[in-house]
């Protein structure tokens, strides 16, 4: 499905207005380090930064003449999520559900309703039908702590895999997330 993404998440050429540079990204906040210290945040190379600090690459646009993505429409898409600092390790990924025996179904969401993860509600914004889209998701718009927002893993390795990362209490681990969504359907509200 989008495995083949990952591999070249540093070389493909964003589609994004150029307003990188003038996002500052700040630093990581991490518990184990003394107060107002902190890891520098990334700046992945083709993906542009968003003022929220989420950074998106447009691989495939979509289709033309179908509708962007906005505030209240309703979105079916795919998914499939790694890890950043676990050695990329996936969590969510089309295999991964072969493998566990998984049947993968599409998430459906309303844009802005608080049912998934920030980084894919931003993310999802100002997407077509048939368009996919690189997520770099840093940890403040990642899962919730209760574990209350989706997507979720469906295989248990998967969500092993994510809870190890979200749930480390040591404080030094880099939560970031890498999503790849493909955005099958829009519907207008």
């Amino acid at each position: 499905m989008l495995s083949w993404l990952v591999a070249p998440v540093m070389s493909l050429a964003g589609s994004f207005p150029s307003m990188a540079s003038e996002v500052d990204l700040g630093y990581e906040k991490q518990e184990g380090l003394k107060p107002g210290l902190g890891k520098k945040r990334t700046r992945v190379p083709g993906f542009t930064a968003l003022p929220s600090g989420l950074q998106v690459k447009d691989v495939n646009p979509g289709r033309n003449g179908t509708s962007e993505a906005k505030e209240g429409d309703f979105v079916v898409f795919t998914w499939e999520g790694y890890t950043i600092n676990y050695f990329g390790r996936p969590f969510e990924t089309q295999t991964l559900q072969k493998m566990a025996g998984v049947d993968p179904n599409p998430v459906r969401c309303q844009i802005g309703d608080g049912t998934v993860i920030k980084g894919i509600d931003e993310g999802l914004r100002g997407m077509r039908e048939g368009g996919i889209r690189q997520l770099y998701i840093p940890v403040e718009l990642s899962y919730d702590e209760e574990k209350r927002l989706g997507p979720r893993p469906t295989t248990a390795g998967g969500n092993r895999a994510l809870d190890f990362v979200m749930d480390n209490k040591g404080g030094l681990m880099d939560k970031t997330l890498l999503i790849n969504v493909a955005v099958k359907r829009v519907y207008q509200k």
